[in-house]
């Protein structure tokens, strides 16, 4: 069962999974997936966050399956896109 559930509508799908993926090797994460679906791994200061995503048209639900117990969803949903959409 997931632990936090969040959606992105995204314009650009391929681009902006691309940049996640660049942002997770800066900080020794993995991305592993394409446009249709894939499974991530957010290395932090807190912890460790996994999870799964799946891309239905414009719109990408993240399921986030592991993550430490003292944080919050809205700090995942922050950090998420903060990979999603750097700088």
């Amino acid at each position: 069962m997931a632990r936090c559930r969040i959606e992105r509508e995204l314009d650009d799908v391929g681009g902006t999974l691309e940049r996640a993926r660049a942002e997770c090797v800066k900080f020794k994460s993995l991305w592993d997936g394409d446009e249709e679906g894939g499974r991530y791994v957010l290395r932090l200061p807190v912890g460790t966050i996994e999870g799964t995503y799946a891309v239905n048209g414009r719109v990408v639900l993240f399921l986030v399956e592991k993550k430490p117990r003292v944080v919050p969803c809205r700090l995942i949903e922050a950090v998420l896109d903060r990979f999603l959409w750097p700088g």
